[in-house]
């Protein structure tokens, strides 16, 4: 979905307050120290969150649907990660059971049909005692959004941007049915995390800032996988 404005998201998400200033730091801080670890970032985009991994002495791989977002990624992490162009709804069969220590799914769970397959596939290639970090669109920002039932789980098409012509398709799900699927791919929530947006925002989009302390747009989870 994101090929077609793969650069101009790319250029948005560095530095838009929900990414830079909301999301990266909540994903981040439940990844904790992954200095000599291996992470794997799912859905790695234009490679921000690869290459503060990298930059915290972590070896990345990853992937990503759009070939551009991809080429951008490899640019940004210098070519040191191992990020290559595959769709999450497929296997990732060239990942290796047990390989990764971390796994990061950044704001891409909700765009998947299948999501518990992409869970499944994810707990298959963790380690013994790793963990997945994921973040999401809270369930309150979109009923917010769109009204309705807050219970409604069903697929929706919106712009991703309110100012400009960026066309998703994503899933809206009440938190319990979110959680749901977690336990049936056989993890359990280590954290869950409903962020507030860090203190440089206040100055530098105070509206933003505003708002995000009265409704959560991201919920953000540290999964780990149930024991057998």
């Amino acid at each position: 979905m994101y090929e077609r404005f793969a650069h101009e998201y790319a250029a948005h998400a560095e530095v838009s307050p929900y990414n830079a200033l909301y999301d990266r730091p909540a994903v981040l801080g439940l990844a904790g120290d992954v200095r000599g670890r291996t992470v794997f970032d799912a859905a790695c985009g234009p490679g921000l969150y690869a290459a503060e991994l990298q930059e915290r002495g972590a070896r990345v791989i990853g992937c990503d649907a759009s070939p551009t977002l991809v080429a951008l990624a490899r640019e940004r992490t210098g070519g040191r990660a191992d990020l290559r162009v595959h769709d999450l709804s497929e296997p990732l069969a060239w990942v290796p059971d047990g390989s990764a220590d971390l796994v990061v799914l950044a704001l891409a769970i909700h765009y998947l049909d299948d999501r518990v397959a992409l869970l499944e596939e994810l707990r298959r290639i963790l380690a013994p005692g790793g963990a997945l970090v994921l973040s999401t669109e809270h369930p309150m920002a979109k009923w917010v959004r769109l009204g309705g039932s807050y219970f409604t789980a069903e697929p929706v098409e919106e712009s991703l941007s309110e100012k400009r012509d960026w066309p998703v398709r994503s899933w809206r799900m009440p938190l319990t049915a979110i959680c749901a699927e977690f336990r049936q791919a056989g993890f359990l929530i280590d954290e869950l995390l409903e962020p507030l947006p860090v203190p440089e925002m206040e100055a530098l989009y105070p509206d933003d800032h505003e708002w995000l302390n009265q409704v959560p747009a991201f919920v953000a989870f540290r999964l780990v996988p149930r024991p057998a």
